[in-house]
């Protein structure tokens, strides 16, 4: 599996949890060859779930937003 972190979110209004992974997007090779991330039919669909890259103030920052709805929602697993 590529290198990725499982999120699990819960907030009042939500009944159940929602599952979701973040990939790394400079671990590119990894992620092509990652089972879970393959699964997902549409790569449109795959890029929520990867983050990219970035600076900022000297240090790498791999910022993540989670969409619960709409047309960049983040892909959610039903575990």
């Amino acid at each position: 599996m590529a290198p990725h972190v499982n999120l699990w979110i819960v907030a009042r209004g939500i009944n159940i949890g929602l599952h979701t992974r973040m990939y790394f997007a400079d671990e590119a090779p990894a992620n092509a060859a990652d089972p879970v991330l393959q699964s997902i039919e549409w790569e449109v669909r795959r890029q929520t779930l990867i983050a990219p890259r970035q600076a900022r103030d000297d240090k790498v920052i791999y910022p993540f937003d989670i969409h619960l709805q709409g047309v960049a929602e983040t892909v959610f697993f039903d575990l």
